[in-house]
């Protein structure tokens, strides 16, 4: 299993709530990431998700190009550009392969250019490894072309159908409706009370509450959220209205809400 996120940097609390890892490999093979996003507001209340299955061979191409970075031989972490990059998130490389468990964390991956002189801070091993771990990260983000066809169980993606969520619920009853960007107003489509869902957030400071939904109500609310976008409103009574983002948790994904610290 491999897993790659950005974690922390300077963005608003709700973003990083609903942040996604940008590449996913399952023991199983399948792959997990996002595919073309559209460039209209408000766009699709859901990422458009993607996932596609490899072969033996083709994790075993993954694997290697994993192993040919020698980075991967235990838990490292790389924060060296924090002397000349502020604010930036952090790449975190989770591995879980031949009875292996390593996280490589590197600080502000793709911002440092390899070729420069020296900075300041920046060892020069660091810097190499700033350049294999940004190779490594743009082979995986074009996986399709950089393993062989042999690679794949199947041509082509496939859309990714969530089995949970989290969703984050905001009362935004009496907020001005911008009448500019219109949003479809929803029946809200299950039976508990939005108001008092999940738990409370603190760190968003404006009673965002997170609940995670599994099962059948994961499956209503794939549906309700396929047929909303990102100005979408939700009401229970035809008085109160609410704001959903939602999450999709990803195989291997705990059911729970985290803790979020916004930048």
């Amino acid at each position: 299993m491999l897993v790659i996120e950005d974690v922390g940097g300077f963005a608003m609390v709700d973003m990083i709530a609903t942040r996604l890892p940008s590449f996913v490999m399952l023991g199983d093979g399948r792959v997990i990431m996002q595919g073309m996003q559209t460039l209209e507001f408000p766009g699709p209340a859901l990422p458009a998700l993607q996932e596609r299955t490899l072969t033996e061979d083709g994790i075993q191409q993954v694997l290697e190009a994993i192993e040919q970075t020698n980075l991967f031989t235990s838990d490292l972490e790389l924060k060296g550009a924090q002397a000349m990059i502020a604010d930036a998130t952090d790449t975190v490389f989770h591995l879980n392969a031949d009875g292996r468990q390593v996280t490589v964390s590197v600080y502000a991956l793709g911002l440092l250019d390899p070729s420069m002189d020296m900075p300041q801070g920046v060892p020069a091993s660091e810097l190499e490894a700033h350049r294999l771990l940004s190779q490594l990260r743009d082979s995986l983000m074009t996986i399709d072309t950089s393993v062989s066809a042999d690679g794949w169980e199947a041509e082509g993606w496939q859309p990714f159908q969530p089995e949970a969520f989290r969703l984050y619920v905001r009362d935004v009853t009496g907020e001005p409706i911008d009448l500019d960007l219109p949003g479809q107003v929803r029946e809200w489509p299950t039976d508990d009370d939005p108001a008092t869902v999940g738990e409370e957030q603190p760190t968003f400071g404006n009673g965002t509450r997170c609940l995670v939904v599994e099962g059948e109500a994961a499956a209503t609310w794939l549906t309700e959220l396929e047929a909303a976008n990102q100005n979408t409103q939700w009401t229970d009574d035809g008085d109160r209205r609410f704001t959903v983002l939602a999450r999709p948790l990803l195989p291997g994904e705990e059911a729970a809400c985290p803790d979020v610290t916004g930048g």
